[in-house]
């Protein structure tokens, strides 16, 4: 299975959402039925009948916990479906949900007074010494903290080892040893150095963001995100210059919009495409479709397009939210603290294949080669900073199908550089001047 990215991840479940809630366990540690026990009522982005890490971690503390039961509503692939807000707001919603971290709803739940602080908790609880800074700013305004942030994704460039050997190819760290890699590769048949799912649209779109992040810094997106900087300044632009140079070079190959992400993936599997951009997530659905090239398939950071330091890239994928009219604020923060502040829970995710937030035991744990290899490449370049990996997790919708019609623009070679910063800057500043922006930035001062 090829799973995608939070913004593509959206079907019609949520109609009947409050019908397909399941208890987490049959009954309590003391034998309390759940009719007797304290029901704390989760609503939580899977589908009915799927089990994860977190959820088996949750069946642990539910057991513990005599006088709580657990109650999960699976809300299918979508984080933050229409019934959420409407639910919360009429005071029928759950005591905690998980939900995306961007702009948008989030702002909208915030604004209304339906989200509890958890700042005090992130201070007294010791949340701080292992949520990074730069995490806790995503999910934080003002000194107050709304979520905390979890299944943490990073992208890089997957290749395949054995091409890259054949060929006396190394891992890129420079722009111009990557255009040398394309031009060695074609030069060697492979009419699509890097496969960029144009059909699709969105996969390219992250490798355009990385291409940013990498240009602007982690201080420099900071400043466009949250301050007064803009899309279509020169370190933007010069990225996607670069990124219309490898449109123009054929790095995308021939029909770059003909391919589907599912088909540039069957493709990377086979060998017919040697190197592909895309994320994490894809990972625990690589080793099966990918099959006994699996072994052969390895990823790398990519290297700055404007010949400055390559910075690391993380993202998390679903933010954990409490209700702020729940009379379980209390049980919601203790399991929290329990699922992502403890070491065995926090081993116990990773080992699942889900990466929580902050420092990782991997010396402990049994990783496969690809997650192990994308984690390393993250944390050797961490020091010089961390950007979004996922852009369009923490800009606007509009701003996000703007970037997908331009891009595709870009790959069927009818918008220039300048243009598609234009058009994208364009888009932010009237979500900025409508409010519409994320407010983040100040996590709780301990």
């Amino acid at each position: 299975m090829i799973n995608k990215p939070q913004r593509t991840r959206q079907i019609a479940l949520v109609a009947g959402v409050a019908a397909l809630s399941v208890i987490v366990t049959g009954c309590t540690a003391g034998g309390a039925s759940p009719e007797e026990s304290t029901v704390l009522n989760l609503w939580y982005g899977f589908e009915p009948g799927q089990s994860d890490g977190v959820t088996a971690l949750i069946q642990q503390w539910d057991e513990a916990n005599e006088n709580v039961t657990v109650e999960i509503t699976a809300m299918g692939p979508e984080l933050n479906p229409p019934a959420l807000l409407p639910a919360l707001s009429a005071g029928e919603g759950p005591d905690m949900w998980v939900g995306a971290t961007g702009p948008g709803q989030p702002q909208a739940f915030i604004e209304a007074g339906l989200v509890a602080d958890l700042g005090p908790f992130y201070c007294d609880l010791g949340w701080n010494a292992t949520l990074p800074d730069d995490l806790a700013a995503l999910v934080s305004s003002d000194g107050s903290l709304w979520a905390v942030p979890n299944s943490i994704e990073s992208t890089g460039m997957f290749y395949r080892k054995s091409i890259f050997a054949d060929l006396g190819l190394e891992i890129p760290t420079t722009w111009d040893e990557l255009l040398a890699n394309v031009a060695t590769l074609q030069e060697n048949g492979y009419a699509t150095p890097i496969g960029a799912a144009g059909g699709d649209g969105w996969p390219v779109t992250q490798l355009l963001g990385a291409m940013w992040g990498n240009a602007a810094g982690s201080a420099g997106i900071e400043n466009t995100l949250f301050g007064d900087g803009s899309w279509d300044s020169s370190e933007y632009v010069e990225a996607s210059e670069k990124f219309v140079e490898l449109q123009s070079l054929g790095a995308f190959g021939p029909e770059p919009l003909a391919f589907s992400y599912q088909a540039t993936m069957a493709e990377f599997y086979t060998g017919a495409v040697p190197m592909t951009y895309t994320g994490g997530f894809v990972i625990p659905g690589m080793q099966e479709d990918a099959a006994d090239a699996f072994s052969d398939i390895g990823v790398f950071a990519l290297p700055n397009p404007i010949d400055g330091d390559i910075v690391a890239n993380e993202s998390p994928g679903e933010g954990w939210y409490v209700n702020a009219n729940s009379t379980k604020v209390e049980e919601s923060v203790d399991l929290i603290n329990f699922l992502f502040f403890t070491d065995e829970s926090r081993t116990a995710i990773l080992e699942s294949g889900l990466i929580p937030a902050g420092p990782l035991p991997l010396d402990s744990v049994d990783l496969n080669a690809v997650l192990e290899e994308l984690l390393a490449a993250m944390g050797s370049y961490r020091d010089n900073g961390v950007v979004p990996a996922f852009l369009e997790g923490v800009t606007p919708g509009e701003q996000f199908e703007v970037t997908l019609s331009s891009v595709q623009a870009v790959l069927a070679n009818s918008l220039n550089a300048e243009e598609l910063n234009a058009a994208i800057q364009g888009s932010w500043q009237t979500a900025k001047d409508e409010g519409n922006t994320f407010v983040a930035g100040s996590p709780p001062s301990c």
